[in-house]
């Protein structure tokens, strides 16, 4: 997947490193051709080593770029087999937040490559190595980031422009028609985890879950979500605001207050969230005449699973396209893998079964 690490300590023949923004901290010993020590997860350790191999022989070639939508720069890898030939082609895209191209879209893209189809993933605007600042973008602009991208491909040697798909999740999954709908290059869309309603009504759904979740029901549960929810039509109105300060200092003695996280005037999510909070993807949906894949979790918290594939079919029908598909992963939460819960003994985290196999057998057939 490679993660960068954050930091390397040498020191004799003592090493650490860390990576995972802190997360997880290793230090060994160097041992003959071996790194031999123990590491820590937060309250988890346990033991690791490290042995010298021989670098992996790819069945692909990387080609790391750059490209521009309007005047912002952004820097990606390109996948693509190492066989001579036309390849089919998907641009990965990207989840809310800062997000770069490793981790989880490497980890796709080489699955993809090792299929026989190419992938393009790029840092997100503000993130890696990529200019541009995503707090400050609309979806639009996100959109016309990776329409950008697939003009990267379609002008490829050894793409076939008729062929090139995009892979989302999450947000991705959400702006994935709009850029269906704004681009007649697109050739098959994947959206996994996707919502199917305006965002800011989407969010609140999230927190009433989590705050289910966390044990605030009843007054606390009622309480705490009327004030979140005056936040959001504070944030996407940008009226208000007083009153929203005043609900807060009656509530900030409130043992669920903290846990709400309200973010102070002077923070960015203020000037954002009123950049996405009324995106609605549905009209988007009706647009889409390309063979669709929906993939969601079993247990995602953040939407209704079976309302958002009942929804989103429906709305693909409206424009007589009849190739859409939609895939259930069991036992998997929003992030599609699988995690120790709170009683479990620790183990490493891992892809749930079905993904991505399932989806590059579907853009294999399709």
């Amino acid at each position: 997947m490679e993660y960068p690490l954050d930091s390397v300590s040498v020191k004799g023949s003592k090493i650490s490193f860390v990576l995972g923004g802190g997360s997880l901290s290793f230090t060994g010993l160097v041992e003959s051709n071996a790194i031999i020590g123990t590491f820590s997860a937060g309250k988890d350790t346990g033991a690791f080593s490290l042995e010298r191999s021989a670098a992996p022989d790819f069945p692909y070639v990387v080609q790391n770029l750059v490209f521009h939508s309007g005047f912002v720069r952004l820097a990606g890898s390109l996948y693509v087999p190492r066989a001579p030939g036309k390849y089919r082609a998907v641009v990965l895209l990207h989840g809310s937040g800062p997000q770069t191209r490793w981790g989880t879209p490497r980890f796709i893209a080489d699955r993809l490559a090792r299929s026989g189809v190419a992938a393009l993933i790029y840092d997100k605007r503000g993130s890696g190595e990529s200019g541009g600042d995503w707090r400050t973008a609309s979806y639009e602009d996100l959109a016309n980031d990776a329409i950008a991208a697939i003009g990267v491909l379609r002008a490829h040697r050894n793409i076939d422009a008729s062929k090139i798909g995009i892979w989302g999740h999450s947000e991705g999954g959400s702006i994935a028609p709009l850029i269906a709908s704004r681009s007649s290059n697109v050739a098959f869309v994947v959206a996994a985890d996707a919502p199917a309603t305006v965002t800011y009504e989407g969010d609140i759904y999230r927190v009433s879950n989590a705050l289910r979740d966390s044990g605030w029901t009843g007054k606390n549960g009622e309480a705490a979500l009327a004030l979140y929810t005056e936040f959001v039509t504070v944030a996407r109105t940008g009226r208000g605001y007083a009153e929203l300060q005043r609900a807060m200092k009656e509530a900030e003695r409130e043992p669920w207050f903290s846990w709400l996280g309200i973010p102070p005037r002077d923070s960015w999510v203020w000037s954002w969230y009123p950049r996405v909070a009324d995106y609605d993807p549905r009209p988007y949906w009706t647009r889409v005449n390309v063979p669709v894949l929906l993939v969601y979790g079993e247990r995602d918290r953040l939407m209704p699973v079976d309302a958002n594939i009942a929804t989103i079919e429906s709305l693909v029908h409206t424009s007589s396209n009849d190739n859409i598909s939609a895939i259930i992963l069991p036992k998997a939460p929003h992030t599609l893998d699988i995690q120790p819960g709170p009683r479990d003994s620790f183990f490493w985290w891992h892809v749930v079964a079905g993904y991505p196999d399932l989806v590059i057998d579907w853009v294999e057939r399709v």
